[in-house]
C-alpha cells in the first residue's frame, strides 16, 4: 500500500521494530506522493524517537534494535521531545518547530524593589557584624536558654556564638533569658546545615 500517505498510531508499543513497521507503511514512496504524515495518539515518538531518526539495526538475538539520537535525547533534558503549542508537532525542546518554526521566548524577568530595613518582631534585622554588645550579650543568653531546654553540652552556646559573630564571648555567664523567633529560626537553620552536612 504505497498510497497511503496518513498513519494514526492509535496503540502504544514498546518495540521498536513494531513502531518502525506501523509507520514503514506510510513511509512507502510512491508517484505523485510528496510526503506521509503519522498522527502519534499513544505517545510512541516519545519512547522510540522521530520516524527520520537513524536505527542501528541488529541480528543478534540477545541485542535491540536502538536509535543513538533518540537515546541521546533521553540522556539530555535540554533536548527532550516536546509539543509545540502552536501547531501541535512534536518539536525538541530549545529548538525551532519543524513544522511552523515557533520558537518559544522565556520574556525578560524584571523584578521591582524598594530599598528598606527587614525588621524581625519589631526589631531592626542586622547582621552578625554590626550587633552591638548588649545584643550579643542578649544573643548569649538566648543560646544559653536553648542549650539548656535541649539538655546540650554546657559549650554548646559558646560554640554557636563563635560561628554567628566570629568571635567567643565573654567568660562571664549571663542569666538565660527566653530565646526570640529570630535566634530559634537561626538555630533550627543551622541544625539543618548540620544535617545536610552529614548526610552528604
Amino acid at each position: 500500500m504505497p498510497e497511503v500517505g496518513c498513519c494514526i498510531l492509535a496503540r502504544p508499543t514498546r518495540k521498536m521494530g513494531l513502531y518502525r513497521q506501523m509507520i514503514g507503511r506510510v513511509l512507502r514512496p510512491a508517484d505523485g506522493k510528496p510526503d506521509a504524515i503519522v498522527l502519534d495518539h499513544s505517545g510512541a515518538v516519545f519512547r522510540h524517537g522521530f520516524v527520520e531518526d537513524r536505527v542501528d539495526w541488529t541480528l543478534d538475538p540477545d541485542r535491540r534494535a536502538e536509535s543513538p539520537t533518540h537515546q541521546q535525547r533521553c540522556v539530555e533534558q535540554s533536548s527532550r521531545l516536546l509539543e509545540c503549542t502552536q501547531c501541535g508537532a512534536i518539536r525538541t525542546a530549545g529548538e525551532a518547530c519543524f513544522y511552523c518554526g515557533f520558537l518559544p521566548q522565556r520574556p525578560p524577568r524584571a523584578v521591582s524593589f524598594l530599598d528598606g530595613d527587614l525588621f524581625v518582631n519589631g526589631a531592626k534585622h542586622t547582621d552578625g557584624n554590626s550587633y552591638g554588645p548588649s545584643e550579643r550579650a542578649r544573643w548569649h543568653a538566648m543560646l544559653i536558654h536553648i542549650g539548656e531546654e535541649r539538655d546540650y553540652e554546657p559549650g554548646w552556646a559558646r560554640w554557636k556564638y563563635k560561628e554567628k559573630f566570629g568571635a567567643w564571648p565573654p567568660w562571664t555567664k549571663p542569666e538565660p533569658i527566653p530565646p526570640s523567633l529570630e535566634v530559634r529560626s537561626w538555630v533550627r537553620s543551622r541544625m539543618i546545615a548540620y544535617a545536610k552536612r552529614r548526610v552528604a
